[in-house]
């Protein structure tokens, strides 16, 4: 399997701000401290590489799904982070603590490290740390975004807990949510866990009065703020004259072939339902909603999103490429011509033309075990519902645009099938609710049995296919994976 992709965050050097001080250690020799007059702090990124964790048998869904998976250099790339400090019990303290301290640093991409498990390294050179804004003799917990600059929002002092706790934010990357995968990029990422600075005690001051903080025992970890949507084309073989992957079906010489995708139910940057937490959000209970921030998620606990209250079955929200709109695509060539249909032989045109570099893979590159083209569909913010939302209205799923070819004949029934996206799978099965149509199906199971989390991949395959000219069974299977982790390891301070 292809190792799993970290980033590293590591200050090189922080020179304390302090004045020239007498210590007497009660004889007659007096030695003098030496002063630093500016304080600078240079933190370098190592995008790295180590061993992905195994794939289980079992669907799980969860905080690591089925495993994790790295990610495209693309979706790996940071241009700059924003570092929050304040004090606290925890991120899910019920005080209010003032931010002590707000700074955004931009990064700049170097030469690759010789270590051939460093795949890219970025730094934000030499940035003056002001006077008193960080007290090295205290414990602070730690916030991190990165590719977004915070210092408009949040101000030092001024800011405080709650208005971490509670932004959002309505781009979570650059690009459109109709554009091909490849031209995604600038993922905003967050912070993963909550997590400790303890800066008493634990530093190192050289001879020429420099201040060294090394925090490679506690690594903060980072993750994106959006999901990603595949297309996994395992059983199915190309096929260039119907433009498209050809399946068997069951025993029978008939042929299915899958002609073009449309991601819906999209919540990315529409002006009513397009804002996501800054910070992942949870509740142990939906009846009594009680938030916690970046706990780990469970089967048994929820992820909220800003609008999940909303959801629920007497509304229909104009979410971006709405399930009603594309009820309305009834034609083949209206599903065509939506901005959001992708066309599988486009998409196969991508795979041989980028293959790994931009968005696009096969998946003998991943899990050799395993083969057939994977193609990313779209990179959703969260959208989670409560139990008692209609799919049908509210649901991130997918529609398949399905020709089915009797043997011997040359012209194929087209139609149209709606998988509605799960997040946990229950038992050894794990197949996506499927119709040929767009009936209404109420949502059943555990809180998170449907919904679209952050910086989880949904990786979506047909199955099998029950022999049925009018009416075929098409049966979606899914994986969810965590998306790679990132770590913020070492900084010198």
């Amino acid at each position: 399997m292809k190792a799993l992709t970290n980033i590293i965050l590591t200050g090189v050097c922080l020179l304390l701000l302090t004045a020239c001080t007498a210590v007497t250690d009660g004889s007659d020799n007096t030695t003098v401290q030496p002063t630093v007059n500016n304080s600078f702090i240079n933190l370098t990124i190592a995008v790295t590489n180590s061993d992905m964790p195994a794939t289980r048998g079992t669907p799980a869904g969860g905080e690591n799904g089925d495993g994790r998976e790295a990610g495209f250099e693309r979706e790996n790339a940071i241009v700059g982070i924003t570092l929050m400090l304040y004090q606290a019990d925890g991120i899910n303290t019920t005080a209010n603590p003032a931010i002590d301290f707000v700074a955004y640093y931009p990064v700049s991409r170097t030469t690759k490290d010789a270590d051939t498990r460093i795949e890219a390294t970025y730094t934000t050179g030499n940035r003056l740390v002001p006077h008193n804004t960080i007290d090295f003799t205290k414990t602070y917990r730690a916030i991190v975004v990165a590719n977004a600059d915070l210092t408009g929002s949040i101000t030092a002092g001024t800011s405080h807990l709650n208005d971490l706790r509670n932004m959002t934010l309505t781009n979570v990357y650059s690009g459109s949510p109709t554009s091909m995968a490849t031209t995604c990029g600038a993922f905003v990422m967050s912070s993963e866990q909550d997590q400790t600075l303890a800066f008493a005690g634990n530093g190192t001051q050289d001879a020429a009065g420099d201040y060294y903080y090394d925090m490679s025992d506690s690594p903060l970890l980072i993750e994106r703020m959006a999901a990603r949507i595949d297309f996994w084309a395992v059983n199915g073989t190309y096929n260039s004259e119907k433009q498209g992957y050809v399946y068997p079906v069951g025993e029978t010489s008939d042929q299915f072939v899958v002609l073009g995708l449309m991601p819906f139910n999209l919540t990315n940057g529409h002006a009513t339902y397009g804002t996501e937490y800054l910070l992942k959000r949870l509740t142990a209970s939906l009846s009594t909603i009680t938030p916690q921030w970046l706990v780990d998620e469970t089967t048994s606990n929820y992820v909220l999103d800003p609008q999940t209250t909303e959801k629920v079955t007497a509304t229909t929200p104009k979410l971006t490429n709405a399930l009603d709109d594309v009820k309305g695509l009834t034609t083949q060539a209206l599903f065509e011509a939506s901005s959001y249909y992708k066309s599988v032989a486009a998409m196969h045109a991508a795979v041989q033309v980028t293959g790994n570099s931009a968005g696009y893979q096969s998946l003998t590159d991943l899990t050799p075990a395993k083969s057939g083209e994977d193609v990313i569909v779209a990179y959703p913010m969260e959208n989670t519902l409560l139990p008692e939302s209609y799919l049908y209205y509210h649901a991130t799923g997918i529609a398949l645009l399905g020709a089915y070819y009797r043997a011997g004949e040359s012209e194929p029934v087209v139609k149209m099938y709606y998988g509605f996206l799960r997040h946990h799978g229950e038992g050894d099965s794990y197949d996506i609710e499927t119709t040929n149509d767009t009936q209404e199906l109420s949502h059943t199971g555990t809180a998170m049995n449907v919904g679209i989390v952050r910086n989880n991949i949904y990786r979506i395959w047909i199955g099998s296919i029950t022999p049925d000219i009018v009416a075929p069974k098409v049966t979606l299977k899914i994986k969810v994976k965590k998306w790679d982790q990132f770590t913020h390891d070492v900084i010198y301070m």
